[in-house]
Formats: structure tokens, C-alpha cells, sequence
């Protein structure tokens, strides 16, 4: 991977031209897309991105394109080989994609529909993968209340008195101490007694004390939509 960042403009912008038209291989299409980030260039992200939502639909393209995507910037990230604003540029236009694809979907509820509030603790600002299960739940007919990242616990203990949650969806990515996290998870289930609490996130992958009865860890996406199809 780290070879990627000594080529020069023109075999960049000639290596993506030809990805894009690849419409089978998710791994140069992968590839495609950190090139693209790299010399940020957002139509070359288009023409990739494009092409993946037209072969295989949009929540289909995101699964095996973007996150193999973005955890292979994650290893650029550790090696040094790329800096915040080229993440960020990449992170915004993925963003803006799902946020048009979340309007796109109809707000229709029926008798089935339950409330979700989706949020990121304080301090934490990685939403995307919060803002695809959004989408997600979304497409499944439920009521969102998204409030987005570093929200402070005030902010959730007074919501936990304004609205009638029945599941939470939230996730620990920095590295914090273990006991940190367990205090922040037993605090968030007394303030929501009542509501199911998902969680998600790199740190939740190292619990290993005994999570509150209300709440459950989801490893991912595939794993919230099993959670999905029981709530009947």
C-alpha cells in the first residue's frame, strides 16, 4: 500500500482512469479510491463510487468497497502516509453520499416502527459508519433521532427524559481505559432503563467485564440488521 504514494501525477491519474472502468474487482476498485484520495480528485472518486452503486446498488456498494476503503487508510494513517486533510476530504464525500441516500428514503412509518437515537460520545468524531447505520435503519421503516458526534452525557440525560427511546445505537472508537468505558456504559443504561442499547466500535471489541441486561454489542452492520429483522 505504501507504494502507492511514489507515483507520480500522471501514472495516478492513468491508474484510475483505468480502475474506473473495473467493475468487477473490489480490491483495485479499493485501490482506485485511495489513489483518488490521495490526489484529491473528487471526480475520480465519482467514477469509481459510480460505478460500484450501478453494478451492485448503494447499500451492497458500501460493504465491500468502503470499508475495506477506509481500513486500508487506516494502515496509511499509522505508516504516515497520508495526512488529515486527505482523510478528510475522502470522509466528506462519503458523507455526503449517505446523507443524500438517508433523504432519499421514504418517512414512512407503520405499526412496527421503533424509536432509535444514534449518537457518538464525547470526544469521538468518526461518524460515518453511525451515519450508514442510519441509513440502515432507516431503510427498515424506524423513527431516527440522530445527534451526531462528541455528545456530551448531560445532553443524553436530558433526552432521556423529553422522548420515548426503545433502542440506542452509539460507538467507542478512541483508545480510552477499560474502565472508562464501563463506567460510560452503566451511566448510559441507567439513564435509559428501558431502551436497548447497541454498541458498536473498536473499543467495545475488548470489553470483557459484564455489560448492563440492556445492552448488547454489535460487531457490524450485518450483525444490526439481524437485530433489525426480529423487531416485529
Amino acid at each position: 500500500i505504501s507504494s502507492i504514494v511514489n507515483f507520480s501525477d500522471e501514472t495516478i491519474s492513468e491508474r484510475i482512469l483505468n480502475l474506473s472502468h473495473s467493475k468487477g474487482d473490489i480490491e483495485a476498485q479499493v485501490e482506485g479510491l485511495i489513489l483518488a484520495m490521495i490526489d484529491l480528485d473528487e471526480s475520480k472518486f465519482e467514477k469509481i463510487f459510480n460505478t460500484a452503486v450501478i453494478n451492485m446498488g448503494f447499500e451492497e456498494a458500501i460493504l465491500p468497497l468502503m470499508y475495506p476503503f477506509f481500513e486500508k487508510i487506516g494502515i496509511l494513517w499509522q505508516i504516515g502516509a497520508i495526512n488529515p486533510a486527505q482523510e478528510n476530504f475522502i470522509s466528506n464525500l462519503l458523507r455526503q453520499k449517505l446523507i443524500v441516500a438517508i433523504d432519499g428514503i421514504s418517512n414512512s412509518l407503520n405499526g412496527n416502527s421503533k424509536s432509535f437515537l444514534l449518537f457518538l460520545p464525547e470526544g469521538e468524531h468518526h461518524e460515518l459508519g453511525l451515519i450508514y447505520y442510519h441509513y440502515i435503519i432507516r431503510k427498515h421503516k424506524h423513527k431516527v433521532y440522530y445527534l451526531g458526534e462528541t455528545l456530551p452525557m448531560e445532553g443524553l440525560k436530558e433526552i432521556s427524559t423529553l422522548k420515548n427511546i426503545h433502542y440506542i445505537v452509539t460507538s467507542i472508537t478512541t483508545a480510552i481505559p477499560l474502565s472508562e468505558v464501563q463506567a460510560y456504559i452503566h451511566t448510559l443504561s441507567d439513564y435509559f432503563k428501558k431502551s436497548t442499547i447497541f454498541l458498536t466500535g473498536f473499543m467495545v471489541k475488548n470489553i470483557n467485564f459484564q455489560l448492563p441486561p440492556n445492552t448488547f454489542l454489535i460487531e457490524d452492520v450485518n450483525k444490526l440488521k439481524e437485530e433489525l429483522d426480529k423487531i416485529v
